[in-house]
């Protein structure tokens, strides 16, 4: 995604400082905390600062992530089941940055927030798409390189989804999260998003999915598993061309497993094939995936397409909001109703036609 432009890094960094002073007994004299030069928000729902903070004990580059106080692009935002599931996955040896500080009290900075340990490395770009960008990561590698990046990822998906929910300590999910049928509420929960992000204005396309979706709502699901929700390549680091971290875990939720797969395969294809571009040699294919998903795992694939096209319409819905931010921080000029006529829109109305 591009960067956010709702940041007022000195301010929140004072702040802070105050923070770590009076809340976590810092020595004032000796504390200081220096943004990094390359210090951007890597996204549009959250607002993330790298800095090194170093004190008389104290010598680490940390990252900060606050919930954003303006513009949303989700409904509602919740850090601390985010902080929740990166403790119990850190627990549980995942890649996920070990979370050091959360503060619920907004008032402190100006929103809650987080920090966790910085993890070096280097992420396939979204904008522009890494299979159109020579310069990132992908676009530098050799196919085999390529292929690694994302045998690596379903490695740690595969991972992710054998944990057994009884094993890890969710707090922030009740029993019923855990022991429900969650697509139900999940469909409930982007039809609302959908109307919100609409401001009252039809979008007949996505209504029409959402009333496909309602009526193939899969009967035999795998068991539920705490799913990434936002599971794709880039929002994986790499080092060596191997996986250091696995991050931006705000759409996380109790679900089925494929979920998350169909989501990595329906962003990275809307964003290759739904623009035109040819994907680069090495990537690995949904089939290919799947076989290795289903070995890794013992799960099933049989509702990947209704999750696909469930995928699809989340990504659009997401896409109205990212839009209209996208006009409003006048950081590209676009069509009047791109947020609703895109790159996405039309690949989810074309597979969705295909049915």
């Amino acid at each position: 995604m591009p960067i956010s432009t709702e940041k007022n890094l000195d301010t929140k960094l004072n702040l802070l400082k105050e923070w770590f002073v009076s809340e976590q007994n810092f020595d004032r004299q000796s504390i200081s905390i220096t943004p990094h030069n390359n210090t951007l928000a890597s996204g549009f729902s959250n607002e993330t600062f790298v800095f090194k903070l170093t004190e008389k004990n104290y010598n680490s580059d940390l990252v900060l992530r606050l919930a954003p106080t303006g513009y949303r692009v989700f409904p509602e935002y919740n850090l601390k089941k985010q902080v929740s599931i990166m403790k119990a996955l850190f627990s549980k040896g995942l890649p996920v940055p070990e979370v050091l500080f959360y503060e619920g009290n907004s008032s402190i900075i100006g929103s809650e927030f987080y920090i966790m340990n910085y993890i070096k490395g280097e992420a396939p770009s979204d904008n522009p798409p890494y299979h159109l960008d020579p310069d990132g990561m992908m676009g530098r590698a050799d196919s085999e390189k390529r292929r690694n990046v994302w045998i690596d990822w379903l490695f740690h998906l595969s991972n992710l989804h054998n944990l057994d929910l009884k094993d890890i300590n969710l707090d922030d999910f009740s029993e019923d999260d855990i022991n429900r049928n969650p697509i139900i509420s999940d469909i409930e929960y982007y039809k609302n998003f959908l109307d919100w992000g609409m401001d009252g204005e039809p979008n007949n396309l996505c209504d029409d999915v959402i009333n496909w979706l309602k009526k193939n709502i899969p009967s035999d699901s795998n068991p539920n598993k705490l799913c990434w929700g936002d599971s794709r390549l880039g929002n994986v680091l790499y080092q060596d061309y191997k996986a250091s971290a696995l991050l931006d875990w705000e759409m996380s939720s109790i679900g089925d497993p494929i979920s998350d797969l169909a989501w990595g395969f329906a962003v990275d294809d809307a964003s290759s094939i739904g623009l035109g571009i040819k994907k680069l040699e090495g990537s690995l294919t949904s089939r290919e995936a799947i076989d290795i998903w289903e070995k890794n795992t013992n799960l099933s694939s049989k509702n990947y397409k209704f999750y696909r096209i469930f995928s699809l319409l989340k990504f659009s819905i997401i896409m109205i909001r990212v839009a209209k931010k996208l006009v409003i921080n006048n950081i590209i000029e676009l069509e009047k109703d791109f947020y609703k006529n895109n790159y996405i829109s039309n690949f989810l109305e074309k597979e969705f036609k295909e049915i």
